[in-house]
This record gives structure tokens, sequence and C-alpha cells, in this order.
């Protein structure tokens, strides 16, 4: 019997090479369309053989490529109904809300999760940089850095973040928000600094192929209902806070253990 794809794979997913990996968000990204593909098609499309696309179908905790595909279906079919006892669901809004984040909470790589917190050990200075639409969270992860004791700074403005262009060194840490991951301003930013500065980029954004997610050393996924109230952008920022306070736990507990 078919199971539910993150279900199958959450376990797996820190074991993955940087070329599954990256098969593994192509997956997540278009999983209504490789729901559909024959393996040739799918292959093609990754230039890679069949063989190595069922090795990673294995690999991924599968049988085959019938066994990844079915379970593709029955997650796209499903929208991945968890166990909402308890909750008043019959307001659809509400089990969506908690979809979204049980699904960006099983999406996160451990090895990714395991790869920043590292790093935040080494105590980087971090920069915290989002659009418009974010602008509120940036303000939120500044305080929650600075109070485990790390130099962070959020830009309130556009003329203070165009000032950090020449501040910001290899050696430490950007954090960009960006739902759509499209910014241009923000893009541009982070571009301008790559032309003589290679910090670490951790991006949080939605599932899909954006310049922002493209960019990055790092990225993770933040799952939402694009809302829109009056022509007022009104989409849930919480899985964003989510992941971020999910890192931040993983490194306090961290720092526990060392001591």
């Amino acid at each position: 019997m078919a199971i539910d794809f993150f279900e199958q794979t959450s376990e797996r997913l820190q074991d993955l090479n940087a070329t599954e990996r990256k098969l593994f968000d192509y997956v997540v990204k278009n999983m209504h369309v490789v729901k559909d593909m024959s393996i040739q098609k799918f292959a093609e499309t990754q230039f890679l053989s069949t063989t190595s696309i069922f090795r990673f179908t294995q690999k991924l905790g599968f049988s085959g490529y019938a066994d990844f595909t079915n379970s593709l279906l029955v997650t796209t079919h499903s929208h991945r109904q968890p166990d909402l006892t308890g909750v008043n669901s019959e307001q659809n809004f509400s089990k969506n809300y908690l979809e979204n984040a049980i699904e960006t909470v099983r999406v996160m790589s451990q090895k990714d999760s395991d790869k920043v917190v590292a790093l935040l050990k080494t105590k980087p200075r971090i920069y915290i940089v989002t659009d418009d639409h974010t602008h509120t969270i940036g303000q939120y992860v500044e305080r929650l850095f600075i109070g485990l004791g790390f130099h962070a700074y959020f830009p309130e403005t556009a003329y203070q973040r165009q000032n950090l262009v020449n501040r910001i060194r290899q050696q430490d840490m950007i954090i960009a928000l960006s739902y759509s991951g499209k910014d241009d301003a923000l893009v541009e930013f982070i571009q301008r600094i790559f032309l003589s500065e290679r910090p670490h980029l951790l991006s949080i954004t939605r599932a899909d192929n954006n310049p922002l997610q493209m960019l990055s050393d790092t990225n993770f996924y933040a799952f939402a209902d694009p809302i829109r109230l009056n022509d007022m952008y009104a989409t849930s920022s919480i899985t964003m806070l989510m992941i971020v306070e999910m890192l931040v736990y993983e490194y306090m507990a961290k720092q526990k253990d060392d001591v």
C-alpha cells in the first residue's frame, strides 16, 4: 500500500548526496508533474540515466519507481491529511493552517539544519534581510539572535541595507526571508555582495524554483496559502518563524550538550 511521500522520506534525507538532494528538491517543487512521468521521462529532465533514478527512489526507501510514483499520487491527492483530533476543522483555514505547518517541519533537511547549527557555533555576525512582506519577521529574528549573544543586525530601510554591501564578509551569515523568493531589490542586494564576498546565505522561501533559493547555500521551504485581503498581503508567516525557531532551539540544545 502506498504511503505519504514525506512520511516515507523524512528519515532518509540526511543520507542523500548533493545530486540526490537536488533531485528530491525538484520532486517536492514539481510533485504534481513528476507523479505522471515515466522513469525515462524523469531521467531525461534531470539528464541522468534511468538506473540513477531507480537508485534514487530506493535510497528514499521505495521498492522501485512505481512505488515512488504511487506515493506521489497518494500525497498529492490526499493533501497530506494529518491527525486533527480535537481541533475545530470545520473551517478550512484551520485545517490548511495546520497542514502547512506540518509539511514545513516534515521537509526540513536534518543535514541542512546540522550545517546551519555548526555554522552558528562559530558565532558569525548575522545579517537579516527581507522583502516588504516579511519586514516584521526580520525584526523578531534580529531580537532572537541578539538575545542569544550574536552580533545580529536587521536593516530597517533600503538605505541601511545598501550600506551593508561593503561591510559583510565571508565569515558572516545572511538570513534572507522572502516567501516568493523573487523580490528584485533583495536578490540584487545579495548579488552585489557576492561580487566581492561569499558569506553563507540561508534563505527561507516557498517550495519552487526562485532566484533567492538558487543563490542560497541552505534553503528551507515554508508552506503557506497565498492570501490577500482588500489588496493587502495577508499570507501567513508562521511557518517561516517555525523554521527559524527550530534552528535556534537545535543550536541551544547543542550548546547545552557541549557544556
